[in-house]
């Protein structure tokens, strides 16, 4: 009886230690990928740049021309992929600069 309640004992502990533990990855933010940004033109208009990309992930609320796209991929505490583009129009609404940001 002795050797029977050491081995369920010792098997309570040893499953509680699994490390394999399946990881829900999660998608957060506005994915575009790089084709998405080849295909941007200075020049484009805000409803062209939303069809190609998408909607923001933010608008600034300082500055109104300026539209964010983020976007981040994660596996359990692991972040997989972090993307930034900050796409910034002139007075009319029109594309006059996109900015990768490095993560």
């Amino acid at each position: 009886m002795k050797k029977f309640l050491i081995i369920i004992i010792s098997l309570l502990i040893f499953s509680c230690s699994n490390t394999n533990i399946y990881r829900v990855t999660i998608t957060q933010g506005t994915v575009f990928t790089q084709e998405d940004l080849d295909k941007l033109e200075i020049g484009m208009t805000k409803d062209q740049v939303s069809f190609v990309m998408g909607q923001p992930s933010f608008e600034n609320f300082f500055e109104k021309n300026v539209w964010n796209y983020i976007y981040k991929i994660t596996t359990g505490d692991e972040v997989d992929v972090e993307k930034k583009v900050k796409l910034i129009f002139d007075e009319e609404n029109l594309l006059s600069d996109v900015v990768i940001i490095n993560i």
